[in-house]
């Protein structure tokens, strides 16, 4: 099959710039993460749902506007220039941020480690990890606090996400005897969505609902079946734990406090999934701008090569 030789220009001025671009942006910026704020001592702890969506959906604009921009707008359309090269901006801030989404996730959890140890008196003696599992610890379920909070939801906020984090303290045995503040606490979130479009009565029935049902798990609550611990990161889950320990001692507290949430499942250390995503996110945005660049022509006069 012949291939029309200003297609194959085309490709090669604008789709082989377009890979550049994305996997650069990929490799700089797991790499200043991994060496600015993943190392031992990192300079600045930023929260995790910002790695993995708010710093994915800003980053790339400055790599397009700099660099693709000007070769997207070499193209002539027939409805004019800027339409078509505004498309191909979005199409490549959509294949780069959903790039960089998986592959901060995937640093996120390729770089946790796990830590068996006793129980939690020989967490002090480790450098901290991700991943805890403890073969002898017991809940204190006389002791704890609650934090709930709500946030609307939906492309109209039609919806109300209803999160609701429980504490415990975790100690070493059953009969320990609580002589100090408790530093390291077992975290239960529950999860309830319902709609915004109801009354306020409606929605305070519905929200007290959801507590007294969240209350009674925890009353039931099997605080050992787990396969390990997920020692909280950075993140709006671990603000909203520290606040429910913050209604315990009912005093602030600072860094030395743990949270520690169960989890039931082997941690997943395969990366197949994950790299396949990746390469499959970037495969949409060249095979997109591979049929949108069928139509339009190069201008005569072509910006000089980056």
């Amino acid at each position: 099959m012949k291939v029309n030789p200003n297609y194959l220009l085309k490709l090669k001025r604008l789709l082989i710039p377009y890979a550049v671009v994305a996997w650069g942006t990929v490799i700089l910026l797991g790499f200043v993460r991994w060496w600015l704020f993943l190392d031992k001592h990192p300079i600045l702890e930023v929260s995790e749902d910002s790695w993995h969506f708010w710093i994915p959906a800003i980053f790339p604009w400055g790599p397009i506007l700099l660099w693709l921009k000007p070769r997207f707008d070499s193209l002539e359309y027939k409805s004019g220039k800027d339409k078509g090269s505004w498309q191909m901006q979005a199409i490549s801030w959509l294949s780069m941020m959903a790039m960089l989404m998986i592959s901060q996730m995937l640093l996120s959890y390729s770089t946790g480690k796990m830590l068996e140890i006793k129980n939690v008196k020989e967490i002090p003696k480790h450098e901290r990890v991700r991943y805890y599992r403890i073969s002898e610890f017991a809940v204190h379920k006389f002791i704890g606090g609650v934090h709930y909070t709500l946030e609307k939801g939906g492309r109209y906020n039609q919806d109300l996400n209803i999160d609701i984090y429980f504490v415990n303290p975790i100690l070493t045995h059953k009969k320990q005897i609580i002589s100090m503040t408790p530093l390291y606490w077992y975290a239960v979130k529950f999860h309830k969505r319902i709609s915004n479009l109801s009354g306020n009565e409606t929605k305070q029935r519905r929200f007290k609902e959801f507590f007294e049902d969240c209350i009674q798990k925890m009353d039931h609550y099997d605080f050992y079946n787990l396969d390990h611990f997920e020692h909280k990161p950075a993140s709006t889950d671990r603000e909203n734990f520290r606040i429910a320990v913050q209604n315990a001692l009912r005093k602030p507290i600072n860094s030395d406090f743990m949270i520690f949430q169960p989890d039931t499942k082997p941690v997943d250390g395969s990366m197949g999934g994950k790299l396949a995503g990746i390469f499959g996110a970037f495969a949409f945005g060249a095979g997109i701008l591979m049929l949108m660049l069928i139509r339009p022509r190069l201008k005569t006069t072509q910006p000089e090569e980056a």
